[in-house]
């Protein structure tokens, strides 16, 4: 077996996104659209005596967690979350909120904002093409007067129908509570968050050309902090820290397939297949419920392909050819080190702790 640990290092340093606290760039994008919604709603109760609703901002999504990467087309996605001071019950239809948001932001940008089902969406140009995106995400409370306070999330498009727009329960920092405690040692949880990522890159580069097709991000995470086992051994003694991304990726990619249940047939009489992965915070529901069971099947396929793949990059001796393997899989940003300075073949990676948690 190969060694290529510090190849699995250096492709998670070539497409980890920093969190919102170390990237200055997206703090800034971030702090200009929530001053812009700040002044807006203070001169329209000045000016108009409207009441409009008070809200606190939170970082969310990726970026909070720890999880992002860069996007393969340069487009970033930017999640902030905006909790109203209000009750759910002082809109009926939480698009109504959502569009008090959009209408705010009017004109900020050249390519505006959309009302999307999750979020009100502001785009940006760089050089004369998209470059990011900012996801706001629209809460408000059940009752913002209890104690503890139950958080909604405002679902529905523009112009959605009564029966296609909703308040639904959410708990975002909870969310990335739970996905930042998964594992006590420092050592594990960095090695967590990397896997993650370098399946989030895997991601994009086998659904390219089906993009709309592909499991969420947030699916892999939730899936990961179920069924992820860390690969790390730490040696007191020797104060060094052995850790293996190959075998826990392996490992978890392997209980991925395995949980998938058969769901029926095509229509030419192939099996399909669906994967439950429920939220472990509120509303609990099955995060790829919106797939379809052709769209799951896929997934599957892609899985047991990149499993295939894992088991020869284990079997190859050469770790030249060990990681031209991985490009196959991860793509190009996944390093190849040179004939000649590669090492000698065979046997575990050994990492030192400090080399470790630099991701």
């Amino acid at each position: 077996m190969a060694v290529i640990q510090a190849q699995l290092i250096q492709f998670d340093n070539n497409i980890r996104l920093t969190r919102f606290s170390e990237n200055r760039e997206l703090r800034e994008k971030r702090d200009i659209i929530l001053d812009k919604l700040r002044d807006r709603f203070a001169a329209l109760r000045k000016s108009r005596g409207k009441e409009i609703p008070y809200f606190e901002s939170i970082n969310q999504g990726s970026y909070e967690m720890g999880t992002g990467i860069h996007p393969a087309k340069g487009d970033y996605d930017i999640d902030v979350g905006l909790k109203f001071n209000r009750a759910t019950s002082k809109y009926p239809n939480p698009v109504d909120l959502k569009r008090l948001v959009a209408d705010a932001l009017d004109g900020h940008t050249e390519l505006g904002t959309e009302i999307r089902r999750s979020c009100v969406t502001v785009s940006y140009k760089r050089d004369g093409e998209q470059a990011f995106h900012v996801d706001l995400a629209v809460y408000a409370y059940e009752d913002p007067d209890s104690d503890p306070k139950k958080l909604f999330i405002a679902k529905g498009k523009k112009d959605a129908e009564a029966k296609d727009r909703w308040w639904e329960e959410s708990d975002p920092e909870g969310l990335t509570d739970w996905v930042a405690t998964r594992f006590e040692v420092s050592e594990q949880q960095v090695q967590f968050l990397r896997v993650i990522r370098a399946l989030k890159r895997w991601k994009s580069e086998k659904f390219k050309m089906d993009g709309q097709n592909a499991p969420s991000g947030i699916g892999l995470t939730v899936a990961a902090g179920q069924w992820f086992r860390p690969q790390v051994r730490e040696d007191s003694f020797m104060g060094v820290t052995a850790t293996d991304d190959l075998k826990a990726m392996q490992d978890f990619i392997a209980v991925m397939v395995n949980r998938f249940i058969p769901c029926g047939l095509s229509e030419k009489g192939a099996p399909r297949y669906r994967l439950h992965v429920l939220l472990p915070v509120a509303p609990r529901k099955d995060i790829f419920e919106r797939m379809s069971d052709g769209q799951m099947t896929t997934f599957r396929d892609r899985l047991i392909q990149l499993q295939e793949r894992l088991t020869h990059v284990v079997k190859e001796t050469d770790p030249v050819e060990a990681c031209k393997l991985m490009q196959k899989e991860f793509g190009e940003e996944f390093p190849v080190p040179d004939k000649g300075g590669t090492g000698r073949p065979g046997g575990r990676s050994i990492i030192s702790s400090g080399v470790a948690a630099a991701s």
